[in-house]
């Protein structure tokens, strides 16, 4: 008996994997539709906007000052976006 709850509650958990990641994967996909209708030119503002801090950021304190901020970023961007890591992976199969 305890074998075969056991076994109905490894399905539940496996069912409800398979959800999950069938979310995670269409949030990923919206997400990246998101960032494809975003213009160029935004893209290419933004890129100038990050080159000047971060030159702002090496000129006073060096590299212990970028490396502090970027794993900041870093830890803030995977929790922005976690889907994207794992729609990354995925869409290489």
């Amino acid at each position: 008996m305890a074998r075969k709850t056991l076994e109905n509650q490894i399905r539940q958990l496996d069912e409800q994997l398979a959800i999950e990641i069938a979310l995670l994967k269409l949030d990923g996909r919206e997400r990246r539709t998101a960032l494809q209708r975003v213009p160029p030119l935004y893209w290419l503002a933004g890129s100038l906007a990050a080159g000047l801090l971060a030159g702002k950021l090496i000129g006073q304190n060096g590299p212990t000052l970028l490396i502090s901020q970027g794993g900041n970023l870093f830890r803030l961007a995977s929790l922005l976006m976690p889907s994207l890591a794992m729609t990354s992976n995925n869409s290489f199969e």
